[in-house]
């Protein structure tokens, strides 16, 4: 199964996700667009070493929204014309939040329109962030997309999951930021399990 890992905003936790993701179900990873150093393959590879890892979609030195990059580095790339590997389980990592764009014309969520794949959606605790994820859900629905499930991160907010939980009828999964020691997470593997069948 390939598995888009989308987020509600930038600096939510996306790369932490995957990580955790790749370590405990032996998926590969691939970042469809990477803005700025260190990469995100190398948080993957550091945190789950024996993941595969395929090269980025598209690489831009600008740490920035990639259309910034873009336009400063004078990449040539069409962000819907973007190839995904051909792996069995892949997991897709997106940057920043679904509408970040992509070039001076499309969004993250366009892409995953023209190229149809689940999701999971990636969120943390923070005040505003029931807002953002309500927003993201409805968009994610509009355009036809599977959410599998919205992955929280951080210390669980029980009352915020209960809220969330109750008004979108989306699985909740929570997981904590870790370190390497941490990332073979049973708790965390036993609910993607249930998840996923």
């Amino acid at each position: 199964m390939q598995i888009y890992v989308s987020g509600v905003h930038t600096d939510v936790g996306k790369t932490h996700f995957s990580a955790a993701f790749c370590a405990n179900f032996s998926y590969d990873y691939f970042k469809l667009i990477q803005a700025g150093k260190p990469t995100d393959s190398e948080f993957i590879a550091k945190f789950s070493p024996k993941t595969k890892i395929f090269k980025e979609g598209v690489f831009l030195q600008t740490p920035a929204a990639p259309h910034i990059g873009k336009i400063k580095e004078k990449a040539v790339y069409k962000a819907l014309e973007l190839v995904l590997p051909k792996s069995e389980n892949l997991i897709i990592e997106l940057a920043g939040g679904l509408f970040s764009p992509m070039d001076e014309k499309h969004t993250m969520i366009d892409f995953m329109s023209k190229n149809k794949r689940a999701t999971i959606l990636v969120a943390k605790y923070y005040l505003g962030s029931i807002n953002h994820i309500l927003l993201s859900i409805e968009a994610l629905k509009q355009k036809n997309i599977l959410i599998l499930a919205l992955a929280m991160m951080g210390k669980k907010d029980i009352l915020q999951d209960e809220f969330v939980q109750n008004y979108t009828q989306i699985p909740i999964i929570n997981l904590d930021f870790f370190d390497e020691e941490s990332i073979l997470n049973a708790d965390f593997k036993e609910q993607m399990q249930r998840l996923l069948g």
